[in-house]
């Protein structure tokens, strides 16, 4: 199970709300204990050439990103982009940029805007040395709710 704090997975919707009809694309970031729920992200300009269709980690933006997460002392939980008129399933196209970026620590989230009023959220994992994700179950948690370690 991953744990997500309410106000960062609020901040996901929102980030990828603002970005639609393209694809909106960035990192998720946690305190550096492996442990610790999801508690932030970190857009990422998609520099796509049909940013509509697809994502791609503008590099500049990339290294920033990286580089504030470290310099923060946070650590990269995981990655999100969105699907603006499509379902939270991953695509083809998906499981091979995954792949690049592939750690066994990492989740790859999927917000779909299908439905303007209610997004659908998927996360997956890439096992070691797996092609094919496995999804995992996602749980919001109250920041209260987590600080007194009750979902952990």
């Amino acid at each position: 199970m991953i744990v997500m704090t309410r106000e960062a997975y609020n901040l996901l919707i929102k980030a990828c709300r603002a970005a639609y009809p393209e694809e909106a694309c960035g990192l998720l970031v946690a305190d550096a204990d492996p442990g610790s729920p999801i508690d932030g992200i970190r857009p990422v300009r998609n520099a796509h050439p049909q940013p509509e269709k697809g994502y791609r980690f503008d590099p500049a933006d990339w290294v920033r990103a990286w580089t504030e997460t470290r310099q923060s002392r946070r650590r990269i939980a995981g990655f999100y982009h969105s699907h603006p008129h499509a379902s939270p399933a991953p695509s083809a196209a998906d499981l091979e940029g995954w792949q690049r970026l592939a750690g066994p620590d990492f989740t790859y989230w999927i917000v779909s805007l299908r439905r303007a009023d209610r997004p659908e959220t998927a996360a997956y994992r890439l096992p070691d040395g797996a092609s094919v994700p496995a999804e995992v179950r996602i749980q919001i948690a109250e920041r209260h709710d987590v600080a007194r370690g009750d979902l952990l």
